[in-house]
């Protein structure tokens, strides 16, 4: 007997296990074609303008990484003109003093 006080046994909102399975596999079918849809037919045109995004982005950083060498490298070229410049200050200064006996 399918019945116990009034209520069929294995269902659910009044719809059996076997009607629950089937509902749910056409909803996750559904959502399948949907989201094919979506990647095919929506982001589909942008994939090759994504793929060109992406590879500027590498180039971008690339050029970026190249820079920051490159302003490295003249930090220390402007550190060394530095160092040069102050010795040659103190030559001038020296010469000075010693052309004119302490009077700079």
């Amino acid at each position: 007997m399918d019945k116990k006080e009034g209520v069929k046994l294995h269902t659910l909102l009044g719809l059996s296990w076997g009607e629950w399975a089937s509902i749910t596999t056409v909803i996750i079918f559904m959502a399948g074609v949907v989201s094919l849809l979506f990647k095919y037919v929506v982001f589909g045109p942008f994939q090759d303008d994504i793929k060109d995004l992406n590879k500027n982005f590498k180039a971008l950083n690339d050029n970026l990484r190249e820079i920051r060498v490159s302003i490295d490298e003249l930090d220390k070229r402007v550190d060394e003109h530095d160092r040069r410049l102050d010795r040659h200050h103190e030559r001038i200064k020296d010469l000075q003093n010693k052309i004119w006996g302490g009077n700079y």
